[in-house]
């Protein structure tokens, strides 16, 4: 809780100067002078005597709750960050049985798929290490095997992003297997080409740069699009790519005579078009062979499409002016009742 006028507080000091005035006066009134005042003296006070200060107490606290309510007590409920720029950026990923293949990780094997999505939830929130996370970035998320989807849209709100990443797995059916490069590049431009054009729902957002961040671990075999004529798209519409060629040694776990073994099989990435189609669009190209790897590049590219982010935040607050008002005016009706009644005292 705080307080929006806290000058009200000043008033606390005449205040308290007067309470210890009249607490001074009451203690100070000698009554009448008796030549003996033996015949006077009561042993023991009654509670109504020993409660004749409550009426002074419950004045001063009111006066105090007064004086709270005037300088706008508040509780904070909530933050909303309002980011004014940023950068739009599509996460394109390669979702053919392929990923499904595990690589060397220390003294176990992991499967690509899984060090992807790692990687890509360190990138869009951030590790506590060499990456901050993209809280003030446009992102979307695309998937593709032999057709392309688009898991996710543009956006600055990455709840929803970050499940549907934790949720990325591999094609399981042969009739959807493939890699569709071209038609995936194709996708995520078309998402980028108007953001921030017409009437998005990020009104008032000012779009530094367009990006895509590609990672595959094949070649174009299937779909509509081929790479390099997706690309060309991108670039006419002022997009650059960022592609991964996520290679190296694979191992595939198969049955055999002496039992499951693991099966090591080569990297089919398809450097020279991946190399071409970032060098069309202004990007860059880079290579993974491990786990290591693909988490440095991702933080490479996080370090070049660093913005120069305009945001503020403002706060949400539940005004307490009138609990504390009502609070002040219960000890108020408390003191008069008292000291007009029960609590009475005779001139």
């Amino acid at each position: 809780m705080n307080f929006e006028s806290p000058w009200a507080f000043a008033f606390v000091i005449p205040l308290v100067l007067l309470f210890i005035l009249v607490i001074l006066k009451r203690n100070n009134n000698t009554g009448i002078t008796f030549s003996s005042s033996y015949p006077l003296l009561i042993e023991k006070k009654s509670l109504r005597q020993n409660l004749l200060w409550l009426p002074t107490l419950l004045f001063f606290l009111a006066s105090l709750f007064m004086i709270a309510a005037l300088a706008r007590p508040r509780k904070r409920l909530d933050e909303v960050r309002k980011v004014t720029s940023g950068v739009a950026m599509e996460l394109v990923v390669d979702r053919s049985g392929s990923m499904a293949a595990e690589i060397e990780n220390g003294t176990s094997y992991i499967r690509r798929m899984d060090i992807v999505k790692k990687n890509l939830l360190s990138f869009i929130a951030g590790n506590g290490k060499e990456l901050s996370g993209r809280p003030d970035d446009l992102i979307g998320l695309i998937a593709f095997a032999k057709y392309a989807d688009t898991l996710s849209p543009l956006s600055l709100s990455h709840d929803v992003l970050k499940e549907f990443t934790t949720g990325l797995d591999v094609v399981t059916k042969k009739e959807d297997d493939g890699t569709s490069i071209g038609d995936a590049i194709a996708l995520a431009a078309a998402r980028l080409k108007n953001v921030g054009k017409n009437n998005d729902s990020e009104k008032g957002y000012e779009i530094k740069s367009k990006i895509i961040i590609l990672l595959t671990d094949g070649e174009n075999n299937t779909g509509k699009y081929s790479p390099r004529e997706a690309a060309e798209l991108a670039a006419n519409w002022g997009i650059k790519i960022y592609s991964i060629g996520f290679g190296g040694t694979a191992y595939y776990e198969m049955d055999s005579l002496f039992g499951k073994r693991k099966v090591p099989i080569g990297s089919a990435v398809d450097k020279k078009t991946l190399n071409e189609i970032s060098k069309i669009t202004g990007g860059e190209y880079f290579e993974a062979d491990s786990a290591k790897d693909l988490a440095a590049v991702y933080e490479k590219i996080d370090q070049m499409e660093k913005a120069q982010i305009v945001s503020f935040t403002e706060y949400k607050y539940k005004e307490l002016f009138f609990e504390f008002l009502v609070l002040s005016i219960i000890m108020l009706a408390a003191a008069v009742i008292l000291d007009s009644t029960i609590l009475r005292r005779l001139p």
